[in-house]
């Protein structure tokens, strides 16, 4: 069964690398976000459906696309499975995060070693790591996160709930999204699973090794239900 990857805010599949090779003998598929054109969830969501192919596939959102994966099942596209939500969260993650369209945003800072590891990776992120962050940052235009960032700040819970499968890979140390935004999964998802990770928001990079397990267990039990 294929697992289709969302990435975050920064929307390229680089960040996936520390996770990848923990997921050998599964069939992950790293998709990345339309750079181009409108960053709002139904523009989002309408140009990642047609991508999504027909064979049986669990979708998994981190982060920014937790939402994005959320819509996406609610369409129903052939295939899909189930759905795993990694440091997700379904409506806006923090509640000053509409300050945020008259803030800078000054590059040196954001990619700043200890904001990096208060923030993002934890203490005790490997250099790599911090350099991998790094380098997402300095690629990713200033219009384009400023997009995204205000597509979060207008996030509302959905309406519809979900009934499929679902997982959900929770970081107790998230300093970006709130315990009552990550919480939002809980209130919406019907047959959701909760993993608490002792980690921080990029759980995925940090506890990489954690997190695929945790998938690998979830994608076993969706092959044994019936199609």
């Amino acid at each position: 069964m294929r697992l289709l990857l969302l990435p975050g805010l920064n929307g390229s599949s680089q960040l996936f690398a520390p996770l990848l090779p923990w997921l050998q003998g599964l069939q992950p598929v790293p998709l990345e976000l339309p750079r181009q054109g409108p960053q709002d969830s139904d523009s989002l969501v309408s140009a990642l459906l047609p991508r999504l192919g027909a064979s049986p596939f669990v979708l998994l959102g981190e982060s920014f696309s937790g939402h994005l994966a959320y819509q996406l099942a609610l369409r129903q596209p052939p295939g899909l499975r189930g759905v795993i939500f990694a440091a997700a969260f379904l409506h806006r993650p923090h509640p000053l995060l509409p300050l945020s369209r008259y803030l800078p945003l000054p590059r040196r800072l954001l990619s700043h070693e200890r904001l990096l590891q208060l923030l993002c990776v934890g203490r005790n992120a490997s250099p790599a790591l911090l350099e991998l962050l790094r380098e997402e940052i300095r690629q990713l235009p200033d219009t384009l996160l400023r997009a995204r960032l205000h597509s979060l700040a207008r996030l509302q819970e959905p309406a519809q709930p979900l009934d499929l499968p679902a997982l959900h890979l929770w970081p107790q140390q998230d300093r970006l999204v709130s315990r009552n935004a990550a919480a939002s999964l809980n209130r919406h998802c019907s047959d959701l699973r909760r993993v608490a990770l002792d980690g921080p928001h990029f759980v995925l990079q940090s506890r990489a090794q954690a997190c695929a397990q945790a998938i690998r267990g979830f994608v076993t039990e969706l092959e044994a239900l019936p199609a």
